[in-house]
């Protein structure tokens, strides 16, 4: 995954070290088979809400970290703060046997979202959950040997007794990759650039923004789980939402994921939504493979009327993106996966009057180009296209 680093873990020895004529140790307290697990850390550089947008090319996830151990013995749990987690070079479990598996948590991560509706995500980017594991088989046997009281003394340690001092412990090591399980759209910018309703250059006397909506989504992370150092799309088929989920002429159900604006005109010129400056629509979602299964941003004017009686533009109307693509300078390429971990941000949507339509299902000949950038939670610029 482009935004992690990884946690290097030094597993203790299933065996003992020999010592030296110059440096005597007492191993006989020592029973066979008994070492420790030493894990050095590295910090990983990693709402649906209007919230502020990001910017940075990357963000880092902050939170408390819960390392956990399993083993036949000496089974344990260590957390640390944002602050220990970059002062610490380490944490070590003495007197293992037999480890089996070591989690790593921040902010409520786990392995599996299987059943869980992306509504659970609400927190700033900084703040989502982030999971890694490793098993028995990808233990490797290292040279590095140590015993308690000898790393620094700034380690946190645990399962060491009195007397362990003098005991040597061979260790073994891993790699362990912290992954995010979703993805984050950002939408800001939005804005209607096709005259006036004043000077009579435009389709519509009246235009009302409601709000805005995702469909398209999964409604729950179904195959979202973590393996082989990362954590796939979601897999079977999105779901259908509406705004309301009542509407005569919508489609679905309820969105689960939504913001309510503040019904004002949205014809007023060189107004953008969200209405305040460095706001945007955001929403986490779980990551999608093929162009069918891209989550689907729209908008809902829930009032409407035509500046011709000829050309009646009755309420509710709608505008979405339904296509994505790269700027030209990355290549121009069609978009057909948003990948979890990834922030994608759609910074300018300017709407004509030809994406503002009667049909909420989908129509994919209307749109218009926006710009959208992709970052790692290391930016990709992309283009998205407004239906029409």
């Amino acid at each position: 995954m482009k935004f992690s680093k990884s946690l290097l873990w030094a597993f203790a020895g299933l065996g003992l070290f020999a010592c030296s004529n110059e440096e005597v140790v007492d191993n006989t307290q020592l029973p066979d088979g008994v070492g420790a697990v030493t894990i050095n850390i590295v910090s990983p550089s990693m709402s649906r809400a209007i919230v502020d947008g990001t910017t940075a090319t990357s963000v880092p996830v902050t939170g408390e970290v819960t390392i956990k151990l399993e083993a036949t013995t000496g089974s344990g749990s260590i957390k640390l703060s944002t602050e220990e987690l970059a002062e610490q070079s380490s944490v070590t479990f003495w007197n293992v046997k037999e480890p089996k598996k070591i989690t790593v948590s921040m902010n409520g991560g786990k392995a599996s979202y299987a059943d869980d509706a992306p509504t659970i995500f609400t927190s700033e980017p900084a703040g989502v959950p982030a999971y890694g594991e490793v098993g028995e088989t990808d233990i490797t046997l290292s040279s590095t040997t140590a015993s308690p009281g000898n790393k620094g003394g700034a380690d946190y340690e645990t399962g060491a007794n009195s007397g362990d001092e003098n005991k040597t412990y061979q260790l073994y090591t891993a790699s362990v990759k912290l992954a995010i399980p979703v993805a984050r759209l950002e939408v800001s910018g939005i804005q209607h650039i096709t005259g006036t309703h004043a000077t009579g250059d435009c389709a519509y006397k009246t235009l009302k923004i409601a709000g805005v909506y995702l469909d398209n989504v999964y409604a729950e992370g179904t195959g979202v789980t973590y393996a082989n150092g990362a954590f796939p799309c979601a897999s079977g088929t999105p779901a259908d939402y509406s705004y309301d989920g009542t509407n005569a002429t919508g489609t679905g159900d309820l969105a689960i994921l939504q913001d309510a604006a503040t019904e004002t005109d949205f014809l007023t010129p060189n107004q953008t939504w969200p209405e305040t400056a460095g706001k945007a629509y955001a929403y986490y979602f779980y990551g999608a493979d093929g162009a069918e299964n891209l989550p689907i941003f729209k908008i809902y004017f829930n009032q409407s009327e035509a500046n011709s009686t000829d050309h009646p533009l009755p309420a509710p109307r709608y505008a979405m993106i339904t296509s994505y693509k790269q700027t030209a300078e990355n290549g121009g390429a069609q978009i057909t996966k948003f990948e979890p971990g990834h922030i994608y941000r759609i910074t300018s949507a300017k709407l004509t009057d030809e994406n503002i339509i009667g049909d909420e299902g989908g129509n994919t000949l209307y749109g218009v180009e926006v710009t959208v950038e992709e970052a790692a939670w290391t930016v990709e610029t992309i283009d998205a296209e407004w239906a029409k």
